[in-house]
C-alpha cells in the first residue's frame, strides 16, 4: 500500500459526503472483491473502459496473496536485477496498455488517487476529495510540493492538461470523457471534475495509469517517448526489447526511511524464453522475475535461496472467437466449439492443476459472479447438434492463433485442438508473437480464433464494458447484443451494490446463452521469483503492476 508524506496510511474521517483517506468501496467501487484482484491482459487501443493492461505472464496457481518475509530494517542502495519475461512496449501511461509497460511506468507515474490493498480508494496526489450529493461534482485538493522528475512543481494546471489531453485526444480512457461536462483548476491546489450524469466507474479510472499525471508541458505532445512523472523512480534508459532502466528519484514528495525509495536503480532486462529466464534466476543472474511458468513453480519452492511469490486471481484468460468471420459468426457454430471443450482438462494440462476455471469475467469471490452459472461440460452429443443446427454436420475449420510468448496458453491450445478434433472441429494453431497478436489479431481483427488475457479485473466495469461491449478499449472479437449493451451501460450509472450486482448477473446470463465471443476459460495467478535478500512486498494492489518504492536489497 502506497503511504502518505509521513510515510503513515490515510485514515478515514468522513463526514456524509466529504471524503478524507480511505474511501470506502462499497460507495464507489462496489465491493470488488474481497479475494483477490484479476488485471487486463491482452490488448492495446482507445475507447472507454476501466481497468488496465495486456500482457500476460503464463503464470498460476491458486491461494492467498503470499506476503514477503522481511528482517530488519530496510537499507538504502543497490541495483535491482530483474529478469522481465515480456519486453516493455511503450512508454506513453496514457497510450500503453502492455502489462509490462504498465509494470514500469507505475513506478514514474502517479495518480490523483491510488487502488489499496482491500480495493478501496485513497487521495494519492491529493489529499483529500469531496463528491457532491448528486453524485455529479468532485473536487480535489492537490498536495503542495510536489515535484516531477524534471523539477517543476506540480500544480491543478499539470492535472488539468493531463486530463484534457485524454479528454481532447483518442487515447484508452477517452470514451469516460462522454460523461464529463467541465474539468476546472479554480486555483493551484484545487481540480474539479463536473459530470453530466452519475458515472460510477470514474473514480476507479482514475486510479489507473491511463488517468496519470504528468508535466503540462508533456500533454501537449502526441505521444511521450521520455516519461517524466511523480513517482518514486525516474526513466533512464531503454534498449527496444533489450532492457529497461530506472533510477531512485532523490526529491520523491512521498519519501521516508519506512517507506522509502530504497534501491539505487532496477535494471530490467527482457527475457521473453522462460526457461532460459528461470536458469539465469536460479543461477543468480537475476534478483527477480515474473512471468514463472506453472510447470515451473515446484522447482522454484525446491530451490535454496530464493522464494516464490504469488497473486490471486491475477488474470483472466480466455478463447477469443472472431463473431465478423465464418464460422463464429454463427452461435451455433461458438456453442459447438464450447461444448467440445473439457474445460477442467484444459486448466490442468496448462496450469499443472492450480487455477480456477470460470464461465464468467468478474473476479472470483466478487458479487459480480453469477452463482447459477459455470463453465459447460464437454457433451459430444451437444456438440454435433449446434454443428448440426448452424448448417456444418461435418464439422468445421478455422485458424487459431496463439501469442507463442505465454506457455500456458501454448498448452492449453494444444488440449483445445484436440478436444475439438475429436467432435469434428479443426483448429489449426499458428504461434505468433505478441506483436503480431497486437497488430493482426487485436488492431486489425485479423482471425477467426485466437487465446489471451486480460489484467486488473477489480472494478466491474472492466470486466463487463471495456472488452465486451463495442465501445470498450479492448472490444475486438465483434460479439454485439442490444440487451447486454444497454444492461452495462446502465450498471454504469448505479452505486448500489445489490442493483448493479443483479445487472451484471443478466449480463452474465446473456454472454453465456448467445456465447459470445469471449470464451472464458480460467482465472491465474501472477508467479514471481525473488531472491532472499530482496525485500519488501511483491506486486501491487490491482494484482498486475509492480511496485518498488518499498523494496529493498539486504547485501
Amino acid at each position: 500500500m502506497r503511504k502518505n508524506s509521513k510515510g503513515e496510511e490515510s485514515t478515514s474521517s468522513n463526514s456524509s459526503r466529504s471524503l478524507r483517506g480511505r474511501i470506502g468501496r462499497r460507495t464507489f467501487l462496489g465491493a470488488a472483491a474481497s479475494t483477490g484482484t484479476a488485471a487486463l491482459a491482452g490488448c492495446s487501443g482507445g475507447g472507454s473502459g476501466d481497468g488496465s493492461s495486456s500482457g500476460g505472464d503464463g503464470g498460476s496457481g491458486d491461494g492467498g496473496d503470499t506476503a514477503t518475509e522481511t528482517s530488519g530494517a530496510p537499507k538504502q542502495g543497490g541495483t535491482l536485477q530483474w529478469g522481465g519475461a515480456v519486453p516493455v512496449q511503450g512508454l506513453d501511461p496514457h497510450i500503453d496498455t502492455s502489462a509490462a509497460s504498465k509494470r514500469v511506468l507505475e513506478n514514474i507515474y502517479e495518480e490523483v488517487v491510488a487502488l489499496q490493498d482491500d480495493y478501496s480508494i485513497e487521495p494519492h496526489l491529493a489529499t483529500s476529495f469531496e463528491q457532491s450529493e448528486d453524485n455529479t461534482l468532485l473536487t480535489f485538493e492537490l498536495r503542495e510540493g510536489v515535484t516531477f522528475h524534471n523539477g517543476k512543481e506540480m500544480t491543478s494546471a499539470d492535472v488539468l492538461a493531463s486530463y484534457e489531453r485524454v479528454q481532447n485526444g483518442d487515447y484508452l480512457a477517452t470514451g469516460f470523457f462522454d460523461f464529463v461536462e467541465e474539468l476546472r483548476a479554480p486555483d493551484d491546489y484545487t481540480f474539479e471534475i463536473q459530470l453530466t450524469q452519475p458515472f460510477a466507474p470514474f473514480l476507479a479510472k482514475m486510479a489507473t495509469a491511463e488517468l496519470s499525471v504528468m508535466p503540462a508541458e508533456k500533454a501537449e505532445q502526441d505521444m511521450v517517448e521520455e516519461p517524466i512523472g511523480t513517482g518514486p523512480y525516474k526513466f533512464e534508459s531503454r534498449e527496444i526489447e533489450t532492457s529497461f532502466t530506472m533510477v531512485r528519484n532523490e526529491d520523491y514528495w512521498g519519501a521516508s526511511e519506512e517507506d522509502g525509495p530504497f534501491m539505487d536503480r532496477i535494471v530490467k532486462q527482457e527475457v521473453p524464453d522462460a526457461s532460459v529466464r528461470l536458469q539465469s534466476f536460479l543461477s543468480d543472474e537475476f534478483d527477480f522475475i515474473n512471468g514463472v511458468a506453472p510447470k515451473d513453480v515446484s522447482r522454484v519452492e525446491n530451490a535454496s535461496g530464493v522464494r516464490l511469490e504469488q497473486q490471486f486471481p491475477k488474470s483472466l484468460v480466455y478463447l477469443g472467437m472472431n463473431c465478423d468471420q465464418e464460422p463464429f459468426d454463427n452461435k451455433d457454430a461458438r456453442l459447438a466449439l464450447d461444448y467440445a471443450i473439457d474445460k477442467e482438462m484444459v486448466a490442468e494440462a496448462a496450469l499443472y492443476g492450480t487455477g480456477q476455471t470460470t464461465a464468467s469475467p468478474a473476479a472470483p469471490g466478487s458479487p459480480w459472479v453469477h452463482p447459477d452459472i459455470g463453465p459447460r461440460e464437454r457433451d459430444l452429443d451437444r456438440v454435433q447438434e449446434h454443428l448440426d443446427a448452424a448448417g456444418l454436420s461435418d464439422g468445421f475449420s478455422a485458424t487459431f492463433k496463439i501469442p507463442q510468448s505465454y506457455p500456458a496458453q501454448v498448452q492449453a491450445a494444444e488440449v483445445i485442438a484436440n478436444n475439438a478434433s475429436e467432435a469434428g472441429i479443426d483448429l489449426d494453431i499458428q504461434r505468433i508473437t505478441w506483436n503480431t497478436w497486437l497488430s493482426d489479431v487485436y488492431n486489425d481483427r485479423n482471425f477467426q480464433a485466437t487465446t489471451s488475457s486480460y489484467l486488473a479485473l477489480w472494478y466491474p466495469d472492466v470486466s463487463f464494458y471495456k472488452f465486451l461491449h463495442p465501445d470498450g478499449a479492448f472490444f475486438f472479437t465483434n460479439w454485439t447484443n442490444d440487451e447486454y449493451n444497454s444492461l452495462v451501460e446502465e450498471a454504469r450509472t448505479i452505486y448500489d451494490d445489490d442493483e448493479r450486482a443483479d445487472l451484471y448477473h443478466q449480463a452474465t446470463e446473456i454472454l453465456h446463452e448467445e456465447r459470445a465471443g469471449h470464451l472464458f476459460l480460467w482465472w491465474q495467478p501472477s508467479l514471481y521469483g525473488a531472491a532472499d535478500q530482496y525485500k519488501g512486498d511483491i506486486g501491487a494492489p490491482d494484482g498486475s503492476t509492480l511496485q518498488f518504492a518499498d523494496n529493498w536489497l539486504d547485501r
